[in-house]
């Protein structure tokens, strides 16, 4: 089986690569020449090169290279970068993930295609409507959320107008090893692994801790997307998350607690969303049937592995 994972240098694409080399997939990805790491991934990947923006470019590679199955990650993923850039977010997200659908629609065997949304397009939940269903109404309220709507209604409308293979997927919050500091779990990391290394003051500057979130390690959310490939509904919408409440300033505890030293807790404005979704849980009851896949590891074991990553990569940097 041929693979294409569109965003593969992304922190998700590179756990996506490495999962299906082990599962006998042969693997290529499709990435703006500057996102490219050599270091990154085995040497057996192929990777092609262009801006899913530019129909052309997406349409040579999906035509060359004639994938079975399609994982498309590229995107604007930063709610902050959202608002303050919404026309390339919109650009990127809506416009290249239908050039994709484009060049995908026109081979003569359409490619199995996972579209990567977001639990953002579910928009401002209250406790009372949490864990989330698949069938509840899409209300995103920011432009991120906005556009990965716009993602997952273009799926449904390729599957029923085209009859292609078309899953899409709502992804829930997720970390681990590699996750950018874009990411609030991981910028938390890489500011206590400083601590711990004496390279910086022994404080922490944060947002919003009250807002609740449903985290993944993104070792269980690479399984979920193999598994929704091999054993999902064509056409269907899936909650890729755990079910599980998580407030971030328990989190952000449990993080501090991996440092030997203390650490003050900062409120930095800077950090705030324009608007934050006060709680965001998914249910993985139709994932689950569907597929039979839940979650295997456990969110202590997640942000230490995601500490631990900071830690060497900060120690390899002082060298």
């Amino acid at each position: 089986m041929k693979a294409l994972i569109t965003g593969i240098y992304g922190f998700v694409g590179v756990h996506l690569a490495g999962y299906l080399l082990g599962q006998n997939y042969h693997v290529a990805g499709f990435c703006l020449e500057s996102d490219i790491d050599e270091k990154a991934l085995p040497s057996d990947v192929e990777i092609f090169t262009g801006d899913l923006r530019d129909q052309n470019e997406i349409a040579r590679v999906v035509d060359g290279y004639k994938p079975d199955a399609v994982i498309h990650l590229a995107a604007v993923s930063s709610v902050k970068f959202s608002f303050e850039n919404p026309a390339e977010t919109f650009a990127v997200n809506i416009l290249g993930t239908l050039n994709l659908l484009e060049a995908i629609s026109r081979l003569n065997k359409s490619a199995k295609t996972l579209l990567i949304s977001s639990s953002e397009i579910y928009g401002q939940l209250n406790i009372k409507d949490t864990p989330v269903e698949e069938t509840a109404i899409l209300a995103p309220v920011n432009p991120y959320g906005v556009s990965k709507a716009a993602v997952d209604l273009l799926g449904y409308q390729y599957f029923i107008s085209y009859d292609m293979p078309v899953y899409r997927i709502r992804a829930f919050s997720h970390s681990g090893p590699r996750q950018s500091t874009q990411a609030v779990l991981s910028d938390w990391a890489f500011q206590t692994a400083k601590v711990e290394l004496g390279l910086a003051p022994p404080e922490i500057k944060v947002g919003n801790l009250k807002v609740i979130r449903d985290y993944m390690d993104v070792r269980d959310v690479v399984r979920a997307y193999l598994a929704i490939l091999e054993k999902g509904q064509p056409g269907e919408a899936y909650n890729v998350c755990s079910g599980n409440r998580y407030e971030l300033g328990k989190l952000l505890n449990l993080i501090i607690s991996f440092c030997s030293k203390p650490i003050k807790i900062i409120r930095d404005p800077s950090r705030f969303r324009p608007v934050d979704i006060p709680v965001l849980v998914g249910s993985p009851e139709k994932l689950k049937a569907a597929t039979g896949w839940k979650p295997q590891i456990e969110i202590d074991t997640t942000l230490k592995d995601l500490y631990s990553y900071w830690l060497e990569h900060l120690r390899r940097q002082a060298k």
